[in-house]
């Protein structure tokens, strides 16, 4: 809590105004939301939206003549900020804009690779198992979000009513779905069923959560074939349970296509399960071997008969990367001196 509430300090006296930059993709947006609450600074959202053909040339290309700078219809309007961060590759031409404006007056960070050189921002940070690796960049295993621990014990300590009639030990199961990477065969759904049912089968609670990307054929199979009183289904028309299940699960079943889900469950130091569909890629190897090798997951087996418990050392980056981007715009802002635009 004291190096969390020396980094909000810092970040407060350094930046006046911080905007995100993203097209609104839910991965990307979590994961800047969780580094501005890291930061324990405000931000204003801007969502863009290139048209074609000019979206066909992001990240390299330019802006559309409209959107560029001085022009009535450019999302980059005055006052400006301080501080960007933004994600997914289409947001680069428009930090490039930025930057190109406002040069060391403004801090830029990058979340993920943005598929082309460094230099073009300040900081970026890729996951591990992304193998940019530079002066500008830092790494780390799991990704940024806005489930500290501090939050989850903070905001989730009343449990709603399905957890309560629920049997112990909880286990939280996280549906991801189709991906570029991953997709769900009617194979897979029969398999992730059989594992789950073994599980149920314990006498564990089970709660489960799909997401937006969770094929209908997934879920038909899953609530055909788990059925009973220790599961609960998530219904998609209530509030979404997964910040309480983040709190309260003690085990966790999740789908690999989702590296935040999995990066977010490994927050409390609580087993993660994961459970590969069809697909993959290099990539997500790297990835699920980083977390295993790290304590925090298992490959889901198939039939498990009793359920076993582990620990590991809890992961959350937002702070590590936080307390970078302070460190770092300290310094450029120190060396650009009396030249640093003064915030009307």
């Amino acid at each position: 809590m004291k190096k969390t509430h020396k980094t909000n300090q810092q970040a407060t006296k350094l930046f006046s105004r911080v905007w995100l930059i993203t097209d609104g993709k839910m991965g990307d947006l979590v994961q800047c939301e969780g580094v501005v609450q890291a930061l324990g600074v405000k931000a204003k959202t801007i969502l863009i939206a290139p048209p074609k053909p000019w979206v066909w040339l992001m990240p390299w290309g330019p802006l559309p003549p409209h959107e560029r700078a001085g022009q009535k219809d450019c999302p980059l309007q005055p006052p400006f900020p301080d501080l960007v961060i933004a994600s997914g590759w289409r947001a680069l031409a428009y930090v490039r804009e930025l930057k190109k404006v406002l040069g060391s007056q403004v801090y830029t960070v990058f979340l993920k690779s943005p598929r082309c050189k460094a230099s073009y921002v300040d900081l970026i940070w890729v996951p591990e198992h992304d193998r940019l690796r530079g002066d500008r960049v830092i790494s780390s295993l799991a990704s940024p979000h806005r489930f500290s621990s501090d939050m989850l014990e903070r905001d989730y300590v009343e449990k709603p009513d399905f957890m309560n009639s629920l049997p112990a030990p909880l286990i939280g199961v996280l549906l991801g779905g189709d991906s570029k990477d991953y997709h769900f065969s009617e194979e897979d759904c029969q398999r992730l069923a059989k594992s789950l049912g073994a599980l149920a089968q314990t006498g564990a609670g089970l709660a489960i959560t799909p997401s937006r990307r969770s094929p209908e054929r997934l879920k038909r199979v899953l609530k055909q074939q788990l059925t009973g009183d220790n599961i609960y289904w998530w219904d998609e028309k209530s509030d979404n349970p997964y910040g309480y299940l983040l709190a309260h699960s003690d085990f966790f079943v999740i789908t690999a296509d989702s590296a935040n889900m999995i990066g977010e469950a490994c927050v409390k130091g609580k087993p993660v399960y994961t459970f590969r569909p069809s697909g993959g890629s290099k990539k997500f190897d790297r990835l699920l071997k980083g977390f295993e090798c790290h304590g925090a997951a298992r490959p889901l087996p198939e039939q498990m008969s009793d359920l076993v418990s582990w620990n590991y050392q809890p992961l959350y980056v937002a702070n590590d990367i936080a307390l970078e981007i302070n460190r770092r715009a300290a310094i450029q802002f120190g060396k650009s001196g009396s030249s640093r635009r003064k915030s009307p």
